[in-house]
Formats: structure tokens, sequence, C-alpha cells
């Protein structure tokens, strides 16, 4: 099938990818003539685990291709929308850039073809779409939504076998081109759940708003733990043997982050609000996030003889998770921000992610390799899971060292190593931390 995609950044390219890997010829446009020129050549702006050798391949094969004309050419029969919808100063997701696809896709395609909604769509999201389709009436092509669940890190191979596929209709008219969609997906052999619109755009926003209320609640009982000497581990370990909570995403750090997570959990308790719903657990689930990054600083500062002010504070890691250079809503940046803002000096470091960390906060000190970050430091900051942590030289790194401190909040490191080169090994939801006051 020949397609036409809209929108060169993450979702849209992993997208498009997939698609191509599937056997289908796929133009991506994107209005960033320099992004769509280093497409042309093979160089992926992002970083993603296989993305870019997939991409020559795929370019290579002549099944991907690249433009900056906004034109659907007359061969293409589906059209997929991967634009951003961030959020407004209102809580909720902007569609203003989707909705000016849509309109455009609808003017430029026929009542046989299928515009496809990738992006992230808030809860009035199928009636915004509906409305730009109304004027064509029957005459207008079908429209879909499909929200993708990829994770970064693993996003080709999320695409490649998913656990679920959703896709929506607007109205029944648009159930052909749901279906036509749904033929796309078949050779993947997945669960597909095809609902109306709305169903589907609530049941994306809930799929990550339950994933960030896993998070905050192992992060609670993370510092419970710390507050009664329990090792959350444990906890953690014992609550996923029960089939009814599951292991996944309870594993405590310094937070969620991301592009979706930490915006759609502010989201929701806006539309439930706008709905005039009373959604108290949802209302609580971005404060508590907060909250916890904010008692990591504290617990730095009080770990340290002579607190923060004039400390020097290594933070390693600064993507908001590993295998990515995403730092949108970083921990690792939020909380490098806390100490700075108590006075001491941040050094940070990440294996792909300097870039894009000094990009978002300027003032961020960065250093090229872990050994330089640590050098002088008064206090280590563990913040994102990379292997090559857990690997580095601690009896080396001790010896280049001001203070003792190595804080632990994602129990990369090994206790035992660490300790055994004179450290001060303090791992979060295992170390007996009393409870910062608050």
């Amino acid at each position: 099938m020949e397609l036409f995609l809209v929108g060169a950044g993450y979702v849209g390219l992993t997208t498009a990818v997939g698609f191509a890997q599937l056997g289908h010829r796929v133009t991506v446009h994107d209005i960033d003539a320099g992004r769509i020129e280093s497409l042309k050549a093979g160089r992926v702006p992002i970083f993603e685990p296989g993305l870019e050798e997939a991409l020559r391949r795929e370019l290579a094969a002549h099944r991907l291709a690249f433009t900056t004309d906004p034109t659907p050419g007359a061969a293409v029969e589906m059209a997929v929308v991967c634009v951003p919808t961030p959020i407004g100063r209102d809580g909720l997701l902007v569609t203003s850039a989707v909705e000016a696809v849509v309109a455009r896709l609808v003017a430029d395609l026929g009542p046989d073809r299928t515009i496809v909604v990738r992006s992230t769509l808030p809860l009035g999201g199928p009636d915004r779409l509906e409305a730009i389709g109304a004027g064509r009436a029957a005459a207008r092509p079908a429209i879909v939504v499909n929200p993708e669940f990829m994770a970064e890190g693993r996003a080709l191979a999320d695409f490649a076998a998913p656990p679920r596929v959703a896709i929506g209709y607007l109205t029944p008219a648009d159930r052909a081109g749901a279906d036509r969609l749904a033929a796309l997906y078949a050779p993947l052999n997945a669960p597909l759940i095809l609902a109306d619109a709305r169903s589907v755009v609530l049941w994306k926003l809930a799929s990550n708003v339950f994933l960030s209320l896993k998070i905050a609640f192992a992060n609670e009982l993370a510092r419970l733990a710390d507050a009664t000497g329990a090792d959350v581990t444990v906890v953690a370990d014992g609550l996923g043997l029960d089939p009814r909570i599951g292991r996944a995403f309870l594993n405590s750090g310094p937070g969620f982050g991301g592009s979706c997570l930490p915006e759609q959990a502010a989201a929701i308790a806006v539309e439930a609000a706008r709905c005039d719903v009373e959604a108290p657990l949802l209302s609580v689930i971005a404060t508590a996030n907060t909250t916890h990054q904010e008692q990591l600083v504290s617990t730095v500062e009080r770990l340290l003889p002579a607190g923060l002010r004039k400390a020097k504070i290594a933070v390693l890691g600064l993507a908001f998770k590993a295998n990515t250079d995403d730092v949108r809503h970083s921990p690792a940046l939020i909380v490098a921000r806390g100490l700075r803002a108590r006075g001491a000096r941040v050094v940070g470091y990440d294996p792909v992610a300097n870039g894009t960390a000094r990009g978002a906060d300027p003032e961020l000190e960065t250093a090229s390799t872990a050994a330089e970050a640590i050098d002088g430091s008064d206090a280590v900051v563990v913040a994102t899971e990379w292997q090559e942590f857990a690997s580095l030289d601690w009896p080396a790194l001790a010896t280049t060292m001001r203070g003792d401190l190595v804080y632990d909040t994602r129990r990369t490191l090994a206790p035992d190593v660490v300790r055994g080169a004179g450290l001060r090994y303090v791992g979060l939801g295992r170390a007996g931390v009393p409870a910062t006051p608050r």
C-alpha cells in the first residue's frame, strides 16, 4: 500500500520504518527542511536503538522516502498523522497541529481513502476531528484514530510485536477505513480492539496514567522502606507475584518522565474537572511525582555532613530513562535543578543525552565521561539506569572524590563493590534512610 505520513518525529519515524518493513511504500513529510535532508541521507536526529540502521535499509529498498511537500500523491491510499500534541496552558493536550493537518488531508484525499491519527488526543479530540470532516459528509475520506503504545528504547520491537493494537472510528461511516487499517496490522498477529474513537482515546490516556500511578506508588513505597529499614525490591517482587498486580512498572526510581506520562498524568486531572467528574485519585498522581523528586533532593542534602551549599554533585544519567536521548520531563534534570537551587554545583553526564540535556537546561554543566563528572565531587547521584554505570571502576573513582556519598536512585550499582571502594552506598528504598520531615 502507498502511505503518506506527516511528522518526522519519534512516533512518525518509528511508524514509518515499521510499515516500510511490512512491505509498504511510505513517504514521510515534515516542515523541517534540515531534518528531511538529514533523513534522506540516512541520519536519524534522535537516539533510538536500531532505528537508523533500519531506516537506511528501507531507504535502500526504496520503501521509504522523505519530502517537504505537504501534498500526498495521487497513489496514496492512507495518510498517517504523527504530529505533536503538547500540553497547553490549560493543562490539556493541544490539537491545533493535528486539526490543521487533518483539514488539509480531508481536502486532498478522496472518499475511498483513510486518514489515520496516530498523535495522542485529548478526550474531546474525536469530536474536533469529526467537526473537520462534517463539511464533506459522505464525500470525505474515512478518519480513524490509532494511538501508539511504543516504549522509547525498544520502539521498533514494540511496533513489530505489539501487545495490542487500538483502532477507533469516528462514526459508523468511518468503519471501512478502520477495517483497512486493521488489514495493515494483520501480519503482526497482535490482539486488536476496533471500537469507537472516544473509547480508544480514553483507553490510550488511561494506559499511560495507570503506568504513572504504578511508578508513583512504587516510589512512595521506596521512601516508606527507607523509613522502616525494609528493602523495596523485596516488597515489589512480592507484589509482582500477585497476578492481579504484576511486577512491571513497580521499580522505584527518581520519578516518571518522558513526553507522555508526566503530561498525561497532569492532563487527566484537568479532563476530569472539565467533565465535572470528581476524581481525587487521578488528581494527585502528577503531584506525587513532584513530591518524590523534592524528597530526593532533601535526602541528598541530609546525607551530606555540610549540606548542599558549595557541594559538588555528580549526576550520572540525564535522559529520562536508559536507551534514549530524550530529556523531556527528565527526573534527572529536575533533581539537578533542585540541587542547584540549594546551592550545589551540579555536573551531569549521560552516554548519549549530554547535548539534549544542555539544550533543555542551558545552565547545566556536563562532563564528557562519568569519571570527569565524579572527579572532586562530594556525592554521586545515579539518576538513569545505564548499564555503563554498573561497570564503573569505583575503587579508582573513590580516589578522585572529595566526599564519599553514592546515592543510587535506580539501584543500578553493586552495593558491595561501592562499599568495598571505601564509599558510602545509599540505595533508594533499601538504605534505611529516615523520611525527610515536610
